[in-house]
């Protein structure tokens, strides 16, 4: 009985080290998926996941760098950020060569330099559409207004890739500024500042909601109450 207890024990670890991390719309703690984290992201005014980039100066990245005292992980292409819900790159707009970027505490740092045009590559991970904002120098993107983390016209739908500006669109591209201090590693308000890009993202209010479902007898380990399989309705 030991045996068995200790074997099946093994296997719920080993079937924890490759769960993926998900959005909480998609965790069933419960094993029976009832909807209601769906309605409740739908109807959020809070972003589920706030994703920051600060950029700077080549001269002026390793400092700001250093000042984190934290692993620095060089990225080529985008980086997946927060929970997985999306992927956030930035490409140069005359060349699309994807700009200098690592990643560190969580934000991506990007060297730019003043004056040089970009484009932003977001990717949504995730099988549901999300709402988007996304504030740059302490604008909104899409007004020009004031940055805020409320829902804006940007939408990208599951596992669909938006890049800002959008081909042949007439969206000036945003262009890098001068950036001679520390402040955007600091702010952490929906307002922004220079040096500092922060994309929000949400469950799309018409994002349709995942049907209740059971997990099958084979997809539950013995003596655990956790699946080693995810379920059909989260792939």
């Amino acid at each position: 009985m030991l045996r068995i207890f200790s074997s099946a024990l093994i296997l719920v670890l080993a079937s924890c080290s490759h769960t993926e991390l998900l959005p909480s719309w998609q965790q069933d703690t419960g094993l029976i998926y009832n909807e209601a984290p769906s309605r409740l992201a739908q109807q959020s005014t809070t972003p589920h996941v706030v994703a920051r980039a600060v950029y700077t100066s080549a001269d002026r990245m390793d400092a700001l760098l250093a000042s984190q005292d934290d692993s620095v992980e060089p990225v080529k292409g985008p980086a997946v950020m927060g929970d997985g819900t999306f992927s956030l790159g930035v490409q140069d707009a005359a060349t699309g060569q994807w700009l200098e970027t690592r990643l560190c505490g969580g934000q991506l740092f990007i060297t730019g330099q003043p004056g040089q045009a970009y484009k932003l590559h977001l990717r949504n991970l995730t099988p549901q559409p999300l709402d988007l904002a996304i504030g740059i120098d302490g604008k909104d993107l899409m007004t020009g207004k004031a940055a805020s983390w409320t829902r804006s016209s940007l939408r990208v739908d599951g596992k669909k890739t938006l890049v800002l500006p959008a081909p042949a669109s007439d969206m000036r591209a945003p262009v890098f500024k001068p950036v001679t201090s520390d402040h955007a590693l600091h702010v952490t308000g929906s307002q922004g500042t220079t040096g500092l890009i922060q994309v929000a993202a949400w469950l799309a209010a018409d994002a349709p909601s995942l049907p209740g479902q059971k997990l099958r007898a084979g997809q539950v380990l013995p003596l655990s109450l956790y699946p080693f399989e995810t379920p059909e309705q989260y792939r």
